[in-house]
């Protein structure tokens, strides 16, 4: 088995565990799991946002590695690192609740999920480092 599965593998798993722990004046505190983080969180950018984007970086260096690119997927992979980790600039920062800034809204807590997500971002370079020590050996 190669070790590709494996950030792929992390990456299923963080969609499916809670991400994000938010909260709004006069609401409840809301969790957003892995998956509603991967399919609202390039709206981000809107208001500074920016740790998303490390998925499109992730998403390129597993298409490489799946090529058996592994030289070619450490420059994507290790892009992605310092992108994910800007979230913990966003945590407790008010962001807007609203597309009329009427609201705002603040990520108090990192759960599983986010964790699991880092764990599949940073173990992308180190699968492909190995992959290429592994493609050396006669």
């Amino acid at each position: 088995m190669r070790l590709v599965f494996l950030p792929l593998i992390l990456y299923v798993l963080a969609c499916w565990y809670p991400a994000l722990e938010w909260t709004k004046a006069g609401t409840p505190n809301d969790i957003m799991l892995g998956l509603r983080a991967l399919a609202l969180g390039w709206s981000g950018i809107f208001a500074g946002v920016f740790a998303w984007y490390a998925n499109p970086l992730w998403l390129a260096g597993m298409i490489l590695l799946a090529f058996r690119k592994p030289t070619w997927a450490l420059a994507p992979a290790l892009l992605a690192i310092p992108i994910a980790f800007t979230v913990y600039s966003d945590l407790n920062r008010a962001l807007p609740g609203d597309e009329g800034g009427v609201t705002t809204t603040t990520i108090i807590k990192l759960l599983p999920g986010c964790y699991v997500w880092f764990a599949s971002i940073v173990s992308l370079p180190l699968v492909a480092i190995v992959e290429k020590l592994i493609a050396k050996t006669p």
